[in-house]
């Protein structure tokens, strides 16, 4: 299935480094990102991310990018084809 992952984090290095590891890990791909910054002067981004990945697996890949220590945020939706 389809989905698109939001993640809001702050804006430092590696964090879009650790967010794609964390997906190569489960052998992901990326089909679509996008990175900007929402809030400058708390130094947020929002990544926006489509993969493909089987609906019983997401929820723990959402729990994953999670625990990541710059994420404050992550939710996804399935995206209609």
């Amino acid at each position: 299935m389809k989905y698109t992952i939001t993640i809001e984090s702050e804006n430092a290095p590696g964090t879009l480094y650790r967010i794609a590891g964390t997906m190569l890990r489960k052998k992901i791909n990326i089909e679509e990102l996008h990175v900007k910054e929402v809030d400058s002067k708390r130094h947020l981004s929002r990544f926006t991310i489509t993969i493909f990945l089987e609906p019983d697996l997401m929820a723990k890949l959402i729990k994953q990018i999670e625990r990541i220590i710059e994420v404050v945020h992550a939710e996804y939706r399935a995206v209609d084809k």
